[in-house]
């Protein structure tokens, strides 16, 4: 394994392509949209971090002949693989680096300690297509397995494990349909990306996950701040309205969608709520709330929300429960909605809000809220 080198230059960063909207292209995209340009790319890749090294396993960047997009961490340890990864670029060959920011004094660039394992990972032209299965896959909202087999550090193997195919994709190199053989890999480790060893194979894994959505439902000032953060903090965000002002992409020009739906009738289906959505409701009455609500319910929406005071979540949460909710059901919904920080403005508001949405991602909220 290749050692950090030392005397790094700073690296030179760019700005990752969006699409239409503004929303930056996944990984996926970009590394297919530059491999088909014929462009030279390299993927860095955290593999393994211990103590409290920066970035945790996952954590990617891509490395071409303009600079990096992305980030594995700043300072002096990003510098330092970002110069072995040029070397890789110009080689055309992989690597791993080892970045040991351990017995680091107070006078050096990087505090963290801990170490990263990184896997400077050169990609070839033919790979072009895998890539861009994968981000058919993602827009498709599919699932599946990256694996690599990374045995040898200057030739991996990469392979992608798809539950199910994106309609009229063939199987290219390195593509397989179903992910069932290899999944033990990944709930082995929980579900996080990270190495698995088996004897002298030593083997990456990582999800291949759709991005998560939240849908804001009501297009009023908190929203509209909420939208802001959420979209900074790499949430798709779709806003929803029944009043056509509120749900206009003029004013709301990071959101992927703004669709004006007179009472929120058919909310669920119009929007496709699924199990990567996030539902804030937000609306302007508390008839829409819990209309919305009882449909958010209906859902596999993997988290739901619920702006308004005490007495509202009483009142809405008596009339729903007159339907035939159950208590159950309302145990999913948090309300009032947002971590509490003491928020009051509509900016502080959307900060307690997408933290709270972080939290619910990265599995912490339940003790978060069991806190207040």
């Amino acid at each position: 394994m290749d050692r950090m080198p030392k005397a790094p230059a700073s690296p030179v960063l760019v700005s990752a392509p969006v699409d239409g909207l503004g929303v930056p292209l996944n990984l996926e995209a970009r590394a297919a949209r530059l491999l088909d340009e014929g462009q030279a790319v390299v993927l860095l890749t955290v593999v393994e971090r211990e103590g409290s090294a920066p970035r945790a396993a996952g954590t990617r960047a891509l490395l071409t002949a303009a600079g990096l997009e992305g980030t594995v961490g700043g300072g002096l340890l990003e510098a330092r693989a970002v110069e072995a990864a040029n070397v890789c670029l110009r080689e055309g060959r992989s690597a791993r680096v080892r970045c040991d920011l351990t017995g680091l004094g107070p006078d050096s660039d990087m505090i963290c300690g801990g170490s990263m394992d990184l896997l400077c990972e050169y990609l070839a032209p033919a790979q072009a297509p895998l890539f861009r299965a994968a981000d058919a896959a993602l827009k498709a909202g599919l699932t599946g397995i990256w694996l690599l087999d990374v045995s040898r550090a200057d030739a991996p193997v990469r392979d992608l494990y798809l539950d199910a195919l994106p309609e009229g994709q063939p199987l290219v190199a390195g593509l397989h349909a179903g992910a069932e053989a290899v999944r033990p890999l990944l709930a082995g480790r929980k579900g996080r990306p990270g190495l698995v060893r088996e004897g002298l194979v030593e083997r990456y894994v990582e999800a291949l996950d759709a991005p998560p959505v939240l849908l804001l439902c009501g297009g009023g000032h908190v929203s509209l701040e909420t939208a802001r953060l959420a979209h900074a903090a790499g949430f798709v965000v779709d806003v929803v309205d029944d009043r056509a002002e509120f749900a206009d992409p003029r004013r709301f020009p990071m959101a992927r969608r703004c669709l004006a739906l007179p009472a929120f009738a058919d909310l669920a289906a119009r929007c496709g709520i699924g199990r990567h959505h996030y539902v804030a409701i937000m609306t302007r009455g508390h008839s829409f709330d819990r209309e919305v609500l009882a449909q958010a319910l209906e859902t596999e929406a993997f988290y739901i929300g619920m702006i308004g005071s005490s007495s509202k979540k009483a009142s809405v949460y008596r009339a729903l429960r007159a339907q035939g909710v159950s208590d159950a059901s309302l145990a999913r919904v948090c309300c009032p909605i947002g971590l509490g920080i003491g928020a009051d403005t509509p900016q502080q508001i959307a900060v307690s809000v997408v933290a709270e949405l972080m939290a619910a991602r990265a599995g912490t909220l339940g003790a978060l809220r069991a806190a207040r």
